[in-house]
This record gives structure tokens, sequence and C-alpha cells, in this order.
């Protein structure tokens, strides 16, 4: 499994996500948990690495944009993980690259910014903010033959190898990659021991998968994770990306299920809290409780 910086939940192998060695004002830091920039999307490079290590987080996932705006705007960024005592683990997302995704000027303005980035900016920001993987997704696109997806694939791996950076396949229910199976077999066709798949628990779940499928993983050189807890939709209810996402135990998703199985596929996996708010609201607050929750899921299901 390629991962640079191997620090995973594993209840057997890994460590302790709370083990009480390691504190930060009283509260246990949170090792092999990650913040995801979604869970504060105002917020800079600057402050998400505040809020996070403020927390308990060791480690963020960030946008390739969040890295140019501080790369503009802050000369000092590169102290803040030093100085934290944090690191960045994925780049989130490169969203250009793949047949079928749309144009810059096709999506949601606020999205715009992210399409324009391509395949070097990415591996730009992933380099110098010493990520282990990039994700790639295929937000928005449109299907295409598979071997054409893997190609792509290959091609961003192949890139990604040259400065010893994973690629994370992600899958997205109405994309060219819809599901799980779908991203695994991209995976396999494309063949580099650098490239695998990201497993978002959302997704998964909205795709009605089976605790059995995440197995498949087992034998994939790279695995990243994304987690969320969400309510059952009521019958006919419409799906509205990017709401309804909960922090970990106030839904009713088998996280505890997930959590387990990816650790047993995949040991060194860390899970990143990709819980997007429904309403903005003070970042302060909103990490101290994804941290609170996190914490208790963690305690309860290691």
């Amino acid at each position: 499994m390629m991962h640079s910086h191997p620090s995973g939940p594993d209840a057997h192998d890994g460590p302790d996500p709370l083990d009480g060695s390691n504190l930060l004002d009283g509260y246990a830091l949170l090792d092999g948990y990650a913040l995801c920039w979604g869970c504060v999307p105002g917020a800079g490079l600057a402050d998400l690495t505040a809020l996070a290590a403020r927390h308990g987080f060791r480690e963020v996932s960030v946008r390739p944009r969040q890295y140019f705006a501080a790369a503009r705007d802050d000369p000092g960024w590169r102290g803040l993980f030093d100085d934290a005592g944090m690191r960045v683990g994925v780049v989130d997302a490169l969203l250009s690259r793949l047949p079928g995704a749309p144009d810059p000027g096709d999506v949601p303005p606020g999205l715009r910014a992210d399409y324009a980035l391509g395949l070097d900016d990415c591996l730009e920001a992933a380099e110098a903010l010493g990520a282990r993987a990039l994700n790639v997704a295929h937000y928005l696109g449109s299907a295409v033959p598979l071997d054409e997806m893997a190609d792509a694939v290959r091609e961003v791996a192949d890139a990604a190898a040259r400065i010893d950076l994973a690629v994370a396949l992600e899958f997205i229910p109405g994309t060219g990659i819809p599901d799980l199976a779908a991203a695994l077999d991209i995976a396999r066709r494309a063949a580099r021991p650098n490239a695998g798949v990201l497993f978002d628990s959302w997704h998964f779940l909205r795709n009605g998968g089976a605790l059995g499928d995440i197995a498949g993983l087992a034998e994939c050189p790279v695995v990243e994770a994304q987690l969320s807890d969400r309510r059952t939709p009521a019958p006919g209810e419409e799906y509205v990306p990017m709401r309804g996402r909960l922090p970990l135990g106030e839904g009713e998703a088998p996280l505890a299920a997930i959590a387990r199985a990816l650790r047993q596929a995949a040991p060194e996996v860390v899970f990143s809290l990709e819980v997007f708010p429904d309403e903005p609201g003070d970042p302060d607050r909103t990490v101290a409780h994804l941290a609170e929750t996190t914490r208790a899921f963690a305690s309860t299901h290691r």
C-alpha cells in the first residue's frame, strides 16, 4: 500500500487514535482521522490548519486552490504545518483531467476555479504541501468507456509517480465512475502501483453498497477514505448535493461496520471527515463539534 505517512486507526497494528499519551490541552489527538476542507468550506489554508490543530486533528485534506491562494497571499504559509504539527494527506481534487469531464464554463460558478486547475497545477500543490495522495474525481462528468478512463488514470498516475504521489479515484453516483466496482475496475485496468480508490461512505451508501463489497479494496494498492453519517432518505426525497451530511454517530449509517471493513482491507487507511455544513456557522464551533463526535465514535468503535 503506497502511503507516505502511515498512521491509520487499525485496532491491532495501527496507532490508537485515542492514545492517552498523546494529548492536546487535555484532549486526545485524533490520529488516523483527518479534517476535510469541506467541513469549513469558506476557510483558507491557514484557518483550516489552525482549526484542525486546535481541536486535535493531525491531518487535513486541502483543495488545490487553497494552496494557490496561500502561496499568493501568505508568504509564511509553509510554516503553518510545522508550527502546528500538521500534515496534508490528500489534495482534493483534480476534476478536469478525466474524459467526459465538463468544461469549466459549464459548471456552477462556485466550482469554476476548481475545474480551471489542471494536472500540473494539482501536482504542484501536492508536492509543495507534501501530500501523500491526489484525489481524482469525475464530478459532473458523463459516462465514457472504462478503457478510456483507465488510460487517463494511468497517465495521471505516471505523472504523480515522479513526485512519489499516490492517486485515489473517487466514485460518485451519476458520473462515469458511479460506484466502488467501477472505481476498482478502472484502477485494475490502469495497473499502476500508485493508483487506487478513494472510498466515500456517503456515495457508497447512496448506491446501496454492501459491506462485502469493501473487501475488494484489499487488493487495491492505494486506499483513501472519507466518512460522514447520514439519515436514510424518505421515499422520493430529492437528493441535494453536499447537503444532509452529519458528524459520525449522529445519523443512521452503519459507519462502525464500514470502518471495520475498511480497516480490515487497508489497515493504514486514514479516515477523512467530509461533512459539508447545510448552513454556514461558526467555524470553530463546527470543528469542535466534529472533533467531539469523532472522539466518541473512535472510543466506541475501536
